[in-house]
């Protein structure tokens, strides 16, 4: 099992082996040295405003990794994913577990998920009632108006220019 595949996950930091702010050109190259197969995919968001199309990778089939203006900012993990949070959660876990270790989640009824203040978002099966995806992002996530103005991004890229 890929070493990728067992990455912690970092809420606003995304996981072990991959930060948000990393770029496209990075993330891909970081793959392709591993001899990872993956598949790109473009979302042009036609109609949005501003029209900002965003970049998928997706290997494993249990990693996607999210791009906006070619940098890093959201991830989602299922499947064979067998990385956790802090507090123990991770795909299969029950949804009585979490209520116990996380008393701020609570279902989102637009975007039909549940939701942390810690920093996650969460898919349960309603057939097994247990997480079948969790999906880290960037702080400015938790406000529409504040994400889609994409003022971040510069943020990021500057961050980038320190290192």
């Amino acid at each position: 099992m890929d070493q990728y595949l067992k990455s912690k996950i970092i809420p606003f930091k995304g996981i072990e082996a991959f930060e948000f702010g990393k770029t496209l050109t990075e993330v891909r190259e970081k793959l392709k040295e591993r001899k990872i197969h993956f598949n790109q995919s473009i979302d042009p968001h036609k109609g949005c405003t501003p029209e900002i199309p965003w970049t998928f990778i997706s290997f494993f089939e249990s990693i996607t990794l999210c791009f906006v203006e070619d940098l890093l900012f959201e991830i989602v993990l299922e499947n064979k994913y067998e990385g956790k949070l802090d507090n123990g959660i991770g795909i299969g876990t029950s949804y009585k577990d979490i209520e116990r270790v996380d008393p701020t989640i609570k279902y989102n009824e637009d975007d039909e998920d549940y939701i942390s203040d810690a920093g996650y978002w969460l898919e349960i099966d309603p057939d097994t009632d247990k997480v079948s995806s969790i999906t880290v992002y960037v702080p400015e996530a938790d406000d529409s108006n504040l994400f889609f103005k994409y003022e971040w991004i510069e943020r990021y890229r500057d961050n980038k220019r320190l290192n």
